[in-house]
C-alpha cells in the first residue's frame, strides 16, 4: 500500500509538472498542408522547433545553437533547412532593436509561413464552396427530375383515369397558371373533377382569373360555396349569380333622375365586380 501510494503521488506530481511546463500549439492546417506548400519533413521539424522556441523563450533570435541543442541532425543540415525555408518564402530574417542592449539583433520572421497558410485556407474554402455549388446543382437537377416525373405521370394518368374532359380542365389550369402544375396541385384538381361537374371546376377557375385571385384555395372556396348551396350545374350557378346581381343593383339604386348612359356604365361596373363581392378569400 505504501509503494502504491508513493507511485500515485509520483504520477500526480508528473501531471502537475507536465501542465506547468506548458504546450506548444501547432495549427492542424500546417500539419495537414505542409507538403502541398513544398515543405519537406526535415524542414517541418525545424519549423516546429522554431515555433517551440518562440513559445518557450518568447524569442526567434537567429541562434543556430538553440536548434542544435534540440535536434540530433548535424548543424550543416539544420543550416541548409533554414536557408531552404528562406528560399521558399516560408521563413525570413528581420532586424530588431534589443531592449536591453539597444543593439540590432536578427530574428526569424514567420509571416511568410502564415501568408502561405492563409492561401491554403482560402483555396480550401473556395474548393469547398465550389463542391457545395456542384452538389446543390445536382440536388436541384434531381428534384427537377422527380417533379417532372410526377408531373408527367399525373398529366398522363389523370385524363385516362377520369376522362378526356378532366384532362382538358387540367390543361386549362396549366395555361392560366403559366407553368406546369406540381404533383400536389394536380392531385387536388383531379379530386375536384371527381367531386364536382367539370364545367363547375372550369367556371371556378374562370372566376378566379376574373377576380385576380389565381390560387387554388380561392377556387376551392368557390366550389365549396356552390356545394353548400346545392348548385350542380353551370346553369344553376349563372341563375344564382343573376339573382345576386339584381339584388345588389336594387340595393344601390340611386335616388332622383339619372341618365341612361350613367345607368349602363354602373351596370357594366357591377357586372365586372359581382364575383368579387360574391366570393372573398
Amino acid at each position: 500500500m505504501v509503494v502504491l501510494a508513493g507511485k500515485t503521488n509520483l504520477i500526480a506530481e508528473f501531471g502537475r509538472d507536465l501542465l506547468a511546463q506548458g504546450y506548444t500549439s501547432v495549427p492542424n492546417l500546417l500539419l495537414r498542408s505542409y507538403r502541398s506548400m513544398g515543405i519537406t519533413d526535415q524542414e517541418m521539424i525545424v519549423l516546429l522547433h522554431l515555433v517551440y522556441l518562440h513559445s518557450e523563450q518568447k524569442s526567434l533570435r537567429v541562434v543556430t545553437e538553440s536548434l542544435n541543442a534540440l535536434m540530433s541532425s548535424p548543424a550543416a543540415e539544420i543550416e541548409a533547412c533554414l536557408e531552404q525555408l528562406q528560399d521558399k518564402k516560408v521563413l525570413d530574417i528581420d532586424e530588431l532593436i534589443d531592449a536591453e542592449s539597444l543593439e540590432k539583433i536578427q530574428v526569424y520572421d514567420l509571416k511568410g509561413l502564415f501568408d502561405k497558410l492563409a492561401e491554403v485556407w482560402a483555396l480550401e474554402k473556395n474548393n469547398q464552396y465550389e463542391a457545395q455549388q456542384k452538389l446543390l446543382q445536382a440536388w436541384k437537377d434531381k428534384q427537377r427530375k422527380i417533379t417532372n416525373h410526377h408531373f408527367a405521370k399525373t398529366a398522363a394518368a389523370a385524363p385516362a383515369a377520369i376522362s378526356e374532359t378532366a384532362g382538358k380542365v387540367y390543361k386549362s389550369f396549366e395555361n392560366e397558371f403559366g407553368r406546369p402544375l406540381s404533383p400536389i396541385e394536380g392531385e387536388l384538381i383531379m379530386s375536384w373533377c371527381e367531386q364536382h361537374p367539370y364545367e363547375l371546376v372550369a367556371e371556378a377557375l374562370r372566376l378566379s382569373v376574373l377576380n385576380g385571385s389565381l390560387n387554388l384555395r380561392y377556387i376551392e372556396r368557390i366550389l365549396q360555396d356552390w356545394q353548400r348551396k346545392n348548385l350542380r350545374s353551370l346553369r344553376e350557378v349563372r341563375q344564382m349569380e343573376e339573382i345576386f346581381l339584381e339584388k345588389k343593383a336594387m340595393g344601390k339604386r340611386p335616388s332622383g333622375r339619372s341618365t341612361r348612359a350613367a345607368g349602363s356604365s354602373k351596370a357594366e361596373s357591377a357586372k365586372e365586380d359581382k364575383y368579387r363581392d360574391m366570393y372573398s378569400v
